[in-house]
């Protein structure tokens, strides 16, 4: 599925997340790894790839997050949606900090801060 992905997202791995209704509909938050952090947004620009076509094609939808210095980083399971329609997304960070989308990506606010490290998010 990442054979497509834009160079800039980074080689280290990143969380995925698959739409509930439809498969080939998939969002990846992408991390790269530094001589500083091990997994961080790739270049300080946090952003999550979408694409509609099961990996053909990517989209990157930054709208909300920082456009420099968000050298975010998740687990595995800090990136999840939910079952709305549109679909939300949710992504938990080291730092303590909940991102959340209401439109399947295309825009982001951060909707909790000054949390313990977030190891894992569920949508209910």
């Amino acid at each position: 599925i990442g054979d497509n992905l834009p160079r800039e997202v980074g080689d280290i791995g990143f969380p995925i997340v698959v739409h509930p209704k439809d498969p080939d509909t998939v969002s990846v938050f992408p991390m790269d790894g530094t001589s500083v952090w091990p997994r961080t947004s790739p270049g300080g620009r946090p952003a999550a790839f979408k694409s509609s076509n099961g990996g053909k094609t990517w989209k990157r939808l930054a709208r909300g997050f920082p456009k420099e210095h968000g050298y975010f980083t998740t687990l595995r399971q800090g990136f999840v949606c939910d079952q709305h329609d549109p679909v939300g997304l949710y992504l938990g960070l080291s730092s303590g900090e909940v991102w959340a989308s209401a439109d399947e990506g295309d825009s982001w606010r951060q909707i909790a801060q000054h949390l313990p490290y977030i190891l894992c998010v569920e949508a209910v």
